[in-house]
This record gives C-alpha cells, structure tokens and sequence, in this order.
C-alpha cells in the first residue's frame, strides 16, 4: 500500500509542476543560491521571499519619506 501512495504522490508532482527555459548562467547562480539539497522551485520561492522581503522595506521607506514631517522626535517626548 505504501508503494501505490508513493507512486501516486510521484504523479501528483509531475502534474503540478512545470518546466521553464533558463540560461545555463542562469542555472549556475541558482545553484550557488541554493542550499545542500535545494531543488530549484526551494531556490524561486528563497529568492520571490527576499524580493517580497525588498518591496516591503521599499514601500515603508517610501511612507515614512512622504510623511516624515508628521513624526515626532523621542526626544522631544
């Protein structure tokens, strides 16, 4: 029974996943990304957290820049 669970877990991967076309360079920097055992789709996801990591720290930047007049000081509290 274990068998066929394995075999069909196999099978829902390979229906769930896709292939993309990158530069051979491309492959080698994703590599060196990745940690011992990464597959690539860990390397995209490690990599689309930092970028959503980044967005975030700019947008914050972005408001505290557009409204940094209506801060106080904790000195002058």
């Amino acid at each position: 029974m274990k068998a066929i669970n394995t075999i069909l877990d196999i099978a829902k991967n390979m229906t769930e996943t896709t292939t993309i076309q990158v530069k051979t360079t491309t492959r080698d920097e994703l590599r060196s990304i990745g940690s011992m055992g990464d597959d690539y789709n860990s390397v995209i996801e490690k990599l689309i957290r930092e970028h959503n990591r980044n967005k975030l720290v700019e947008y914050s930047r972005k408001i505290v820049e557009e409204h940094e007049n209506e801060f106080v000081s904790i000195d002058e509290l």
